[in-house]
């Protein structure tokens, strides 16, 4: 499968054009329309760092042994 992805076009007008190569020619493709996720996060104030920082701290509070866990693999797939 080919596959071209642009990245960061401009949307003007509710109208978004994309040129492609010439040996891109396939009969007919899927288009996909995603907003840019550095817009999305940017927007709705986002501090990464933060962010990162606070998903740490929720998750260090989950502690689980596994020193009596014993993977069979033959149990894996056995379905009734």
């Amino acid at each position: 499968m080919e596959a071209i992805r642009k990245r960061r076009v401009k949307n003007s007008n509710q109208t978004i054009t994309v040129n492609l190569p010439k040996f891109f020619n396939p009969k007919e493709v899927d288009v996909i329309i995603l907003p840019s996720e550095e817009e999305s996060v940017q927007a709705k104030g986002i501090d990464i760092d933060e962010w990162r920082k606070e998903i740490a701290d929720f998750y260090s509070n989950f502690n689980v042994d596994l020193s009596n866990y014993k993977f069979n693999r033959d149990e894996l797939y056995d379905r009734p």
